[in-house]
């Protein structure tokens, strides 16, 4: 099998004249030994796709500043999903085991509906069997909390010789080390009524129906791979990612594109409690007032997004 021929850095430059236009290499040169080329060509690859607006192919600056403009941004949003993560592993935690009157319920098969009570009898088998390989994945990860002593020194009680040692580590310390992928399908996967309760724990509308349970699975996708971007430092804008549905309470005109970064900004406002979605308004209107970039004519934002973002209704 063939594969690509490794290129040096002056190769890589001339190969960057593709995307952007520049006279002088130095600096393309310290920008690529700093980013690397694969993803400072997908920078230039997006800026290339809005040549229209420049009239000409765009500028090296042009590339800088987007990149910049990204670097803050991505330090903005992995902010609001760490806190959104926290939350949402906190409400499950608690408003499960409080119903439950168990604190491991997150290792009780009884507590979730393999099938997600779906209808076609082939996502009702293609769900139980996923279901399975996560619930083992689960019990897996607690023997392994228990166990590694060098990686969790702090769960000694729950080994040999602890206080603990007969018992399973309860849902709100093992979800402070479970990763937000499997806190997301915890949630996807519990009964009907637990899924509900931890919206009425954790919110203020009252009342929660089926419909905006499946919708808040979207949600907290939307953040995890909103998060995943974020801490991989992968391009954040233009991104074009899982798809977010709208909560019917809502304007329709709010969420028109359920894949875009906006939808991300509507997932967080779902997920996140008041005080931390106003921060993260705030600190995104600043970074984007000093950006030397556009970000409104690279389709990063809608122009009215603040406006939007405003008339989204809280849980």
């Amino acid at each position: 099998m063939a594969n690509d021929k490794p290129f040096t850095v002056e190769e890589q430059i001339d190969t960057m004249k593709k995307y952007v236009t520049f006279t002088k290499r130095a600096k393309m040169r310290d920008f690529l030994q700093y980013s690397g080329y694969f993803r400072a060509s997908r920078y230039g690859k997006y800026l290339l796709s809005y040549t229209n607006i420049f009239a000409m192919k765009p500028s090296q600056d042009v590339l800088f500043a987007l990149y910049q403009f990204d670097f803050e941004l991505r330090k903005v949003m992995y902010e609001a999903c760490a806190k959104a993560e926290i939350q949402i592993k906190s409400a499950i935690a608690n408003a499960v085991s409080l119903k439950t009157g168990d604190a491991v319920f997150y290792l009780n098969q009884q507590n979730y509906t393999p099938t997600r009570s779906e209808r076609n009898k082939f996502y009702r088998k293609k769900n139980v069997k996923f279901f399975n390989s996560f619930f083992s994945d689960i019990q897996d990860k607690e023997e392994k909390l228990r166990k590694d002593v060098l990686k969790y020194p702090e769960l000694k009680e729950y080994r040999n010789g602890g206080k603990r040692a007969a018992m399973n580590i309860p849902s709100w310390a093992a979800f402070s080390y479970l990763e937000f992928g499997t806190i997301e399908n915890i949630y996807m996967y519990l009964r009907s009524d637990l899924r509900k309760e931890v919206l009425l724990y954790s919110y203020s509308r009252g009342k929660y129906g089926k419909k905006i349970t499946m919708q808040m699975d979207t949600w907290l996708n939307g953040v995890r791979t909103l998060r995943n971007i974020c801490a991989h430092h992968s391009r954040l804008t233009g991104m074009q990612e899982a798809i977010v549905l709208p909560d019917a309470e809502d304007d329709t005109d709010i969420l028109l594109n359920g894949e875009d970064f906006f939808s991300r900004l509507y997932a967080l406002k779902k997920v996140m409690n008041i005080k931390d979605s106003e921060e993260m308004k705030r600190k995104l209107k600043k970074i984007i007032a000093r950006a030397k970039v556009d970000v409104y004519q690279l389709g990063v934002l809608p122009a009215d997004w603040e406006d939007k973002f405003d008339r989204i209704k809280y849980l």
